[in-house]
């Protein structure tokens, strides 16, 4: 049965990974209810956009770096696991939560595919120092029209 291989791999994860993925539960389901109903003006400073150089990024120590890809994995796994489909600005979202709380710094990014001529897509991703922690694409490949980074 489906379900138990998915109560034995939950059981067999590390602490922090399962109280994660509990937490990673709550706020992708606060993160879509934000992005889908309530009005942006109420939650806009989440994406305000601000100018900043990015070789000012600090690199992120060894327990951090280990800790965001522990919180990418978790983002992915709770995606994997819920019965509705989070898009990329609530998995942004619940991502720089997560971090936040872990005193890593983190920069959000919003954009739109160069190559699109009709029918722009918007994209959010999210990184940790030079590591993607949601929304994987190819930078290079999107027009950044916002960012903004909290530490």
């Amino acid at each position: 049965m489906p379900i138990l291989r998915k109560l034995q791999t939950f059981s067999g994860l590390p602490g922090a990974e399962a109280w994660a993925f509990f937490e990673a539960t709550v706020l992708l389901a606060y993160a879509r209810l934000l992005v889908n109903l309530v009005p942006l003006s109420r939650w806009r400073k989440q994406i305000e956009v601000s100018r900043s150089d990015t070789s000012e990024v600090s690199p992120l120590t060894k327990q951090q770096r280990q800790t965001s890809r522990m919180i990418t994995r978790t983002i992915k796994r709770a995606g994997r696991n819920l019965p509705v489909k989070f898009v990329c600005l609530p998995q942004a979202f619940a991502a720089r939560w997560m971090l936040s709380r872990r005193g890593i710094p983190t920069e959000l990014f919003l954009g739109t595919q160069l190559a699109a001529e009709e029918d722009r897509e918007f994209h959010a991703w999210l990184k940790a120092g030079d590591i993607m922690i949601t929304g994987h694409c190819d930078e290079e490949a999107y027009a950044v029209f916002g960012s903004q980074r909290r530490a």
